[in-house]
């Protein structure tokens, strides 16, 4: 059961999610700066009844770490995830034309996180460098090996995976995996501090030791 401080942090997170949309002129344009420090474009994709201002402070936390580049994959209220990842891939192909990026890094809340992992298990080869996603539905017992699954363990809407049925990152390859983050519910994901570390880890703007290996105990507790 959700702590108070847990409900509490999740109603502040949705609150704030609201009150962001007005704020749409702070999001990432077109620019794309080659010469930056981290120059793999970061492709944000919101979820259901959601918009790009939901990225907005994890947009500020990916900059402070030398991430320039960023763009955003919106679309309206809809539940056919598999037409929108291949409307996801046909934006992400025109972003690489358009700015000369071989590949891109994709960073999908709740269903966006579920488009983003379809679009990696069409193309498994294809433009998406890494995939982070908060909080989203899981309808396998294995992650894509491109795939950081982050969960909050008081998710009222995504349970955080179970220990024994998954899902599993894959083993195919080193990256990926799964973290969980305690007393964290769903749009929380967007704000809470250890979710934002996790994601910078894993594209590269931080260190890689936290989240390098979860251990299983994480996922028990969770549980």
């Amino acid at each position: 059961m959700a702590s108070l401080r847990t409900v509490g942090t999740e109603a502040l997170a949705l609150g704030t999610v609201v009150a962001s949309i007005p704020l749409r002129f702070l999001m990432p344009d077109d620019r794309f700066d080659p010469d930056a420090h981290h120059p793999t474009p970061v492709v944000l994709v919101h979820g259901l009844f959601g918009d790009p201002t939901n990225f907005l402070f994890l947009q500020r936390h990916l900059s402070a770490r030398g991430i320039a580049n960023f763009a955003s994959f919106s679309y309206g209220p809809r539940f056919d995830y598999q037409r929108l990842a291949v409307q996801l891939g046909h934006a992400i192909d025109a972003l690489c034309q358009a700015t000369g990026a071989p590949v891109v890094d994709v960073v999908g809340h709740s269903l966006g996180g579920l488009i983003g992992r379809y679009l990696v298990e069409l193309a498994p080869e294809g433009r998406v460098r890494r995939l982070v996603t908060l909080g989203a539905p899981y309808f396998t017992p294995h992650l894509p090996p491109h795939e950081l699954a982050v969960f909050g363990a008081a998710d009222p809407l995504i349970p955080a995976p179970h220990p024994i049925h998954g899902p599993h990152p894959s083993h195919c390859r080193p990256e990926g995996g799964v973290v969980v983050v305690p007393e964290c519910g769903h749009w929380g994901l967007l704000y809470h501090g250890a979710a934002m570390q996790a994601a910078a880890s894993y594209l590269g703007v931080a260190e890689l030791v936290e989240i390098a290996a979860p251990p299983p105990l994480a996922l028990e507790a969770a549980s």
